[in-house]
């Protein structure tokens, strides 16, 4: 791995100088997290030592083939926390998420929020302002300046703030919606990824040749190596091989490893299988239609991940809230006085948050707990593939059962018809 070193003498540094800067940065970045809320829960869950390697993984990671200063710029706590953002519902969750006491609990939980520790930079510049503003205002009216010092305080309800107020929520809607949009259509792409394979497995134990049980295998496979080859692809930290052992043998790993785009190769595999199976036509119609949607599924994340909201607008918004907020401390000393310090603050984290809530969902593979998906999928197409002959021999029963109850029945039927047959022409 290379980086590169800034100014008019730009100089290629080496590997292992590059790894070197990387570990002195994760190390600063591990001595500035020890109060970390993420870590110490990882710390408590796993230990010491696989919190560091976590750590430095996600350090590693996020610094690959990128400029030095780049990777002096990059934020590694927030990196690192977005891990603990994969979160997956259960009923219990969902009761505590419904609960009254969820005010109380979030409130008093905020300096331990994600998003404060993340904004502390610009809500320290807000506090620091309004104290300033505050001192010279203070001054001021005790007459400690001389009598020509300029006020500073501007009217809240003045027609310039007041019509950039409305654009600037306007700008903040919309940056929010359309993150929540991307992250939604992402979270359904993966819905639909388990949902087919699930489909495309039951499909090869339906129509698969008897006589060949190595391509049922092979089927499972491959389907549960899609979503985990997906998810490796859309992360920086993804490592195909590990994820892939005891799944696919040597052999196929190393070919799906050499290839440059493995969901397409994963795509191909099945395509074969499919082939080679001689499935009738119907049913291998609807298995390809399984496939395809796998490789629109893997399109579509590519899209979501290159292509971010236009960085424009993303510039436009965060520039257009960091003025407004600068110019607030002024606006509320009429009014406020003092407290103008601690309101200032408060606005400045609820605003920066929202912006900061549509940053951190805007790229979605990152935060939606993919690792428990591909889980479910393997566990899913691994209790499908062992209780498939189980199934097949209590439908087989059934059947069976049937058939003899409707038989039975047939013979009682026609003994009572018989038998009133004779009643009848005994009568007569």
């Amino acid at each position: 791995m290379q980086a590169y070193c800034g100014g008019s003498g730009q100089r290629v540094i080496t590997s292992s100088t590059s790894q070197s800067a990387i570990s002195v940065i994760g190390a600063l970045s591990w001595r500035h997290l020890q109060t970390n809320r993420v870590l110490h829960k990882c710390v408590q869950s796993h230990g010491l030592k696989t919190a560091k390697q976590r750590y430095a993984r996600v350090v590693v990671s996020v610094t690959k083939d990128l400029p030095l200063p780049v990777i002096l710029e990059k934020d590694f706590d927030k990196e690192g926390s977005r891990i603990d953002k994969r979160t997956v519902f259960n009923f219990s969750n969902w009761a505590t998420h419904r609960s009254t006491n969820i005010y109380g609990r979030h409130i008093a939980t905020t300096l331990e929020s994600r998003i404060v520790r993340g904004l502390l930079q610009p809500l320290l510049a807000t506090t620091g302002l309004a104290v300033a503003v505050a001192i010279y205002q203070t001054l001021r009216e005790t007459g400690a300046l001389p009598a020509n010092a300029p006020g500073l305080g501007l009217e809240t309800n003045s027609p310039p703030f007041s019509l950039i107020s409305f654009a600037l929520s306007l700008l903040l809607v919309f940056r929010t919606n359309t993150s929540y949009s991307r992250w939604a259509e992402a979270r359904a792409i993966w819905g639909g990824v388990t949902n087919r394979s699930r489909d495309i497995l039951r499909q090869a134990l339906m129509y698969a040749p008897k006589d060949k049980p190595d391509l049922v295998d092979m089927f499972m496979r491959w389907s549960m190596a899609y979503s985990k080859v997906l998810m490796c692809h859309l992360r920086e930290d993804g490592d195909v091989e590990k994820e892939l052992q005891g799944i696919l043998p040597p052999d196929e790993l190393s070919q799906l490893v050499a290839s440059q785009h493995r969901p397409n190769y994963v795509v191909g595999m099945l395509s074969d299988l499919v082939e080679i199976s001689n499935i009738s036509s119907p049913e291998r119609f609807r298995m390809d239609q399984n496939i395809t949607f796998f490789e629109d599924c893997h399109g579509k994340c590519e899209r979501i991940l290159k292509t971010p909201i236009p960085l424009s607008y993303t510039r436009h918004t965060s520039r257009f809230l960091g003025i407004w907020l600068l110019l607030m401390p002024f606006t509320l000393w009429k009014s406020c006085h003092w407290a103008m310090v601690p309101a200032s603050v408060i606005i400045c984290f609820l605003l920066l948050g929202i912006e900061e809530i549509g940053v951190q969902i805007e790229e979605p593979f990152g935060i939606l707990p993919l690792e428990t998906m591909c889980a479910t999928i393997e566990s899913n197409l691994r209790e499908m593939t062992e209780t498939s002959d189980t199934v097949k021999e209590l439908v087989k029963k059934a059947s069976r059962e049937s058939i003899m109850a409707k038989s039975e029945g047939n013979a009682m039927s026609n003994k009572r018809e018989h038998e009133f047959a004779g009643a009848v022409k005994n009568r007569i």
